[in-house]
């Protein structure tokens, strides 16, 4: 009987004592930063904005066309504010043989303005518009395409990605620095803010990435290591232990979100889409940090005027696991997956897998594991693996 008590003891206390390097007081830490840019360039081809051509193949064998392309972002975040605006892919041509626009922007925000008992809560604004345009010179059909997606939403509940937060503490430990809380958070400060950094406008974008690795070599305490830094990621070994941390979320929220869409093109008919997000999610750390566990799911009643049934039912659950040993160099991944769709063919849908990797050795990895799809219509067993021999 006191085996059996030592060991269950050991079975509970073993994760605690693997994984002390802790700091869950920084899973929470929300840092404020805020970037821009507009890049703008030719758009004939490669950077081409001004062409002046003969081709006696063509209809018309003479033309003259300009056209320019865009991208804009404007990131803010605060503490419990979050901004992001952007415009990717608008293009404008002009030219003897027609105009042609597209005009591409979304936009997404979301307010911390308020709170339910001890827990945040927040409402949230967001959505994207297209508007294309071709209209020939040479009497062509003309076309034009809106799309409008709008959103609006209110949750509570607020969630943390946290593998910075573990990645800093593998790199200290790569390097041999002893992890405290005061050197990880001064990390992670610089580490949150470092697309603000980079997206610096800059005559030279070298001194950016000089300055930023100076300075993070600086609050690693590894001011003689900046180069070995610079090329962590090259570290096989490394590499496979930092993957461990990919995707870590903490926290939980519950929300509720309008979400119509309305779709027009000439020739065609106009469609229309309503659907009302009941959704929440959870993630956290279990076992002494040992067993990650993240759970999620929606229910998305919908009005689709371009359906078969104008109305129609959306339903998705997923949780997504990964154990941790304390051999950093193996873990293991699963993830089940419910989905209903009222509209599909396919009503219900289940996958499900689960995925050992393991680095034998910096130039050897292994994996292997089970993955059902399809509500076990597809079953595969896999494995699988790299090794460099010479």
């Amino acid at each position: 009987m006191k085996k059996v008590i030592i060991a269950l003891l050991l079975v509970f206390l073993m994760p605690a004592l693997l994984f002390a390097v802790s700091f869950p007081s920084l899973y929470t830490l929300d840092v404020p930063y805020t970037y821009q840019n507009l890049y703008l360039s030719g758009n004939l081809g490669g950077n081409d904005a001004f062409e002046i051509l003969y081709n006696k193949n063509l209809a018309t064998p003479f033309s003259i066309t300009a056209a320019v392309a865009g991208d804009y972002y404007f990131i803010n975040h605060t503490e419990n504010t979050h901004l992001d605006l952007s415009s990717r892919g608008s293009y404008l041509q002009l030219g003897s043989t027609g105009l042609r626009m597209n005009a591409a922007a979304s936009g997404d925000f979301k307010s911390y303005a308020f709170s339910i008992g001890s827990f945040p809560a927040y409402y949230q604004v967001a959505g994207g518009v297209r508007f294309f345009m071709n209209l020939p010179f040479d009497g062509g059909a003309s076309s034009l395409t809106i799309n409008l997606s709008p959103a609006v939403g209110a949750g509570i509940g607020k969630m943390y990605f946290i593998g910075t937060i573990k990645k800093i503490v593998n790199t200290m430990e790569h390097f041999g620095v002893t992890p405290t809380e005061a050197i990880v958070e001064k990390v992670a400060r610089q580490k949150y803010t470092s697309a603000q950094h980079f997206n610096t406008y800059s005559s030279d974008s070298s001194e950016l990435y000089g300055t930023y690795y100076r300075d993070l070599a600086h609050a690693y305490t590894i001011d003689d290591k900046v180069v070995e830094l610079i090329y962590l990621n090259q570290s096989q070994e490394y590499s496979f232990e930092a993957a461990r941390w990919n995707n870590l979320m903490y926290g939980w929220q519950a929300y509720a979100q309008l979400r119509p869409s309305f779709s027009f093109t000439t020739g065609t008919k106009s469609t229309f889409k309503l659907g009302i997000a009941l959704g929440g999610e959870w993630a956290t750390l279990l076992a002494g940090e040992s067993v990650y566990v993240k759970v999620g799911g929606e229910l998305i009643p919908t009005i689709d005027t371009a359906a078969t049934k104008v109305f129609n039912f959306l339903a998705n659950a997923n949780v997504d696991s990964r154990y941790f040993f304390d051999n950093p160099r193996m873990w293991i991944d699963s993830s089940l997956g419910i989905g209903v769709d009222t509209n599909a063919f396919t009503k219900f849908n289940l996958n499900l897998s689960g995925i050992f990797n393991y680095l034998i050795a910096p130039n050897f990895t292994v994996y292997g594991g089970l993955e059902v799809f399809n509500t076990f219509d597809i079953i595969r067993v896999v494995a699988g693996g790299n090794i460099r021999l010479f």
